[in-house]
């Protein structure tokens, strides 16, 4: 079950027929206040939430430092007309798992909604590419989860699989699986162009790290 928080009925509608172009038995709750969105939580426990920013004379972190305090396991994806990078950092900062302007294309928000169901984060490349301060390498960087990074920076110092998976407490089979994530989501062939492309990056690959624990 998926809630939908936006104050205009088309933004509503339109996000409902984009859900269901994905999900199409999937059950989807309208709310046009953070008020009804509560209301629809309690009432209905989503599984997953698409709260935008603006609300008028409310806002969708409002509703999402409520779901925080309730401690409810909801899967929640800002979609917003917002570029104001520090609304972005804020919702990073809160924990949202993906975050997507509303002039997205159709795929991305599909594609948003693929990766958060795998327990990942999404965030807009079109947001990130306006962020002049970041290189396009860099940017890469946000599409890996806490862990993959954590993993690339164990191989940015040399370690080997065996040795990764002795300091995080898991398999070789499962820091394997990592670094296989890790050199798709960064476009290289291998752990050495992976090891290369983090020792160039380091400084942004630090403030990735910083951003993922938020």
């Amino acid at each position: 079950m998926i809630l939908v928080l936006d104050d205009h009925p088309v933004s509503r509608q339109g996000l409902e027929s984009i859900i269901r172009m994905y999900k199409p038995e999937e059950e989807v709750l309208q709310a046009g206040s953070v008020r009804e969105a509560i209301e629809q939580t309690e009432k209905c426990s989503p599984d997953m939430a698409f709260i935008d920013i603006n609300l008028g004379v409310e806002n969708g972190f409002e509703f999402l430092q409520w779901l925080i305090g309730s401690e409810r396991r909801i899967k929640t994806f800002m979609i917003t007309s917002s570029s104001d990078t520090n609304d972005f950092y804020k919702a990073k900062e809160m924990g949202v798992d993906a975050y997507l302007l509303k002039d997205s294309f159709i795929d991305d928000i599909m594609y948003g909604l693929r990766v958060v169901e795998r327990g990942e984060k999404f965030y807009s490349t079109t947001l990130l590419s306006q962020m002049d301060h970041i290189s396009d390498e860099e940017r890469l960087l946000y599409r890996l989860t806490k862990r993959e990074l954590e993993v690339l920076r164990f191989l940015s110092n040399g370690y080997s699989n065996s040795r990764i998976g002795e300091c995080l407490y898991v398999s070789e089979g499962t820091v394997k699986k990592h670094i296989s994530n890790i050199l798709g989501k960064l476009d290289v062939e291998n752990r050495v162009e992976a090891m290369l492309f983090a020792g160039r990056n380091s400084a942004g690959l630090q403030r990735a790290m910083e951003q993922a624990k938020s």
